[in-house]
């Protein structure tokens, strides 16, 4: 249930970025969001932490990862809307 408003969140984040002139900015919040998850898995898997940290780092990279998806997808939907 977590996950799925995660992803919800994810997916209603670029359709408020959605009157903003530049096309290109429906994309920052998944770059950012992909980015953090990129930086967590890095963190976790070079740097663990002891015990449940290690866990705690690894549903981080979740969290984002989930939330990155839905942007991701987000931002697919506003282009094709915008194309119509």
């Amino acid at each position: 249930m977590l996950f799925f408003v995660l992803f919800l969140i994810g997916l209603v984040i670029p359709f408020i970025l959605i009157k903003i002139k530049p096309h290109w900015i429906i994309w920052i919040p998944s770059m950012i969001l992909f980015l953090a998850a990129i930086t967590m898995y890095g963190k976790a898997e070079f740097f663990p932490g002891q015990g449940m940290a290690d866990l705690a780092e690894r549903l981080y990279f979740i969290v984002f990862g989930i939330t990155a998806i839905g942007s991701t997808l987000s931002g697919i939907i506003i282009h094709f809307i915008r194309k119509g």
